[in-house]
């Protein structure tokens, strides 16, 4: 009998994010307030770089590695643009599935005016002669930089969120040349999706008993009340008709450059197809992950 597990493994390796409440005071003491910080780079034509890596392990069969890097832009109202690659390993753990042509190559996926261009990686093949770009509807600037760490430090509300359940805080070293605060603490994925209604959906897929699922973090604030690090871990607990497991999910989100001059633009478009020039089916990242027979 072959075990999988359906969507939900491999979608905690691209996106989730997070919500509200009151900073208690210990969490204002260190940093005066990252939260208006953060507003306050909210400028047309800037951003900030990112770098991320996470991990999950299935039950101690097998791991999924992810590692992203990219660039965002802001808006007055947030995140309004963004240019992410991202290399997925998949450790062997795909069964058949691991010969899909592209699997292991990087995807650029750029995310501008609520559509999404993807290139490389599993599409590369699947687009007509002379395209290098495939434009799929919708998008999610601000959800694909999160990565697997449930918490997305450029959303505001999740920001306050996390703050609100500082547990302390103390020298975090320097990150980027810069001197930091670190901050600890956990959050259940219900209180982070009390805000989030992409979180709300993806709970929803796990089922009730997610929503007690608790994430600890660390966020290192630097001296300017910027956020240069953010690490989360949790496990999630799986039960089938035939089967129990604990995923386990870890990630580390590093930012540098607040406040460069950044401007995303979608691809030429003489480089980009539509899904309805795609012979056949769409390719698509692997939707399981195998646990053996």
């Amino acid at each position: 009998m072959r075990r999988t597990i359906a969507a939900l493994a491999c979608a905690a390796t691209a996106t989730l994010i997070a919500p509200a409440v009151a900073a208690p005071a210990h969490a204002q003491a260190g940093a005066a307030d990252p939260v208006a910080a953060l507003k306050k780079q909210f400028v047309a034509g800037h951003g900030v770089h990112f770098t991320s890596v996470g991990k999950i392990s299935i039950g101690g069969f097998s791991s999924v590695k992810l590692r992203q890097k990219g660039d965002v832009e802001f808006a007055r109202a947030g995140v309004s643009a963004s240019d992410v690659t991202a290399k997925i390993d998949f450790g062997g753990s795909l069964g058949d599935e691991g010969d899909l042509q592209g699997l292991d190559d990087p995807t650029r996926t750029i995310t501008v005016k609520k559509k999404t261009y993807v290139s490389g990686g599993v599409y590369a093949d699947a687009l007509p002669d002379g395209k290098t770009w495939l434009r799929m509807p919708g998008g999610d600037a601000a959800g694909s930089v999160a990565g697997n760490n449930f918490i997305n430090p450029l959303n505001p509300q999740a920001l306050k969120a996390v703050l609100a359940t500082a547990k302390a805080h103390g020298n975090g070293g320097v990150i980027g040349g810069a001197k930091t605060t670190l901050y600890r603490g956990a959050i259940t994925l219900q209180q982070l999706a009390a805000s989030t209604p992409s979180l709300k959906n993806e709970l929803k897929a796990l089922g009730p008993e997610s929503r007690k699922t608790v994430v600890s973090w660390k966020l290192w604030v630097g001296s300017d009340s910027l956020v240069r690090r953010l690490s989360t871990s949790t496990s999630l607990k799986y039960k089938t008709k035939k089967v129990s497991f604990t995923l386990d999910v870890a990630g580390t989100l590093t930012f540098t450059g607040w406040g460069s001059k950044i401007h995303i633009t979608p691809p030429p478009s003489d480089q980009v197809a539509d899904v309805s020039d795609i012979d056949g089916t769409v390719p698509e990242m692997p939707d399981y992950i195998n646990l053996g027979d």
